[in-house]
């Protein structure tokens, strides 16, 4: 296990203290949001979900955390899995400072230690395949942006978050014949996430799921009300879904009515049919039946399904981007 960075002026390093920590990961998280303009909503509860479901990740030794004596002003996270299409193993790695102490080099230092750190995991877990280091950056985040490119770090993937207003007109686009919307519970939790890990198997970074990843899921925004979710059947087969959801903090904190259109994806057979389009039309419908102003969506620009044009042609528009960054092990 790494040794801590040494102090930097007022800002010194510690390991996870537990459960207790999870309200400065969010305070973080808002404070970085504010000054990058990033939109997001985090809340201790989702912090909660998300770490008690992580894998490959001892958050006794994999998670660093910045302070001063005002509390938390950084924290930094690292992770690896390995991509069932190239067989890549990434080692990735993640981490936010908050404006106060930027410029010190505190993001360095803790880049740094989560470098050393994954080297360490690599060298516990030999691998005959490709190894890179792996983080991202969303729009605005010019600091973490700097950082890593100051440390040989180069973009790779793309991927936009899209909204559409819900006072346009929503197209009529009917199922195809033989498929119907059934209402779903909590119950269907785990069918409906298995079928969505087999569509998303040809998508870029794919791994293998886990229970882990169902529980996180199980906890998550998505299940906290299955009645908005638009799944399609065949028989007994689910042929795609739409795994709608809405934000209320998010809404509260920035004064919107959104819904989220999430998780849309198609079962092979079904591509290229307008499974799709048409339960993201109904779910357009749905969320302005219940009062929403405007749906909202994440995607990988380069998708090989072409759903980026899918959802253009539907009245989605680009409103912030994000960008993979990786460097050679």
């Amino acid at each position: 296990m790494p040794s801590l960075p040494a102090p930097i002026g007022p800002v010194r390093f510690r390991r996870f203290r537990g459960e207790e920590d999870f309200p400065g990961i969010v305070a973080v998280l808002d404070a970085t949001k504010r000054a990058d303009g990033v939109d997001r909503s985090d809340t201790v509860e989702d912090v909660r979900n998300y770490y008690s479901n992580l894998n490959n990740c001892d958050l006794d030794t994999d998670l660093l955390f910045a302070e001063t004596d005002e509390g938390v002003v950084g924290y930094s996270r690292v992770t690896w899995s390995i991509e069932e299409a190239t067989g890549i193993r990434t080692l990735v790695h993640v981490g936010w400072v908050v404006p106060e102490v930027r410029g010190m080099g505190v993001g360095t230092a803790m880049l740094e230690w989560c470098e050393t750190r994954l080297r360490e995991i690599a060298s516990e877990n030999p691998y005959d395949g490709t190894s890179v280091f792996h983080s991202w950056y969303d729009d605005g985040e010019t600091a973490r942006q700097e950082v890593l490119a100051a440390a040989g770090y180069e973009p790779t993937e793309m991927y936009a978050e899209m909204t559409r207003s819900l006072a346009d007109p929503i197209p009529d686009l009917p199922l195809p014949e033989g498929l119907e919307i059934r209402a779903m519970t909590i119950d269907d939790a785990r069918m409906v996430w298995e079928a969505d890990g087999r569509a998303f198997r040809d998508h870029v970074g794919y791994t293998p799921q886990t229970e882990n990843d169902f529980q996180q899921f199980r906890g998550g925004h998505y299940c906290k009300d299955p009645s908005l979710w638009k799944v399609a059947f065949d028989g007994d087969e689910i042929a795609g879904m739409v795994l709608n959801y809405i934000d209320e903090h998010g809404n509260e904190e920035y004064g919107r009515k959104r819904g989220w259109t999430e998780s849309i994806s198609v079962q092979r057979p079904w591509r290229g049919k307008g499974v799709a389009r048409s339960l993201i039309a109904e779910s357009m419908r749905m969320f302005r039946g219940m009062g929403m102003t405007e749906v909202v969506l994440g995607v990988h620009t380069d998708n090989p399904t072409g759903a980026f044009r899918l959802y253009e042609g539907l009245g989605y528009s680009v409103v912030a981007t994000s960008r993979e960054v990786r460097k050679a092990f």
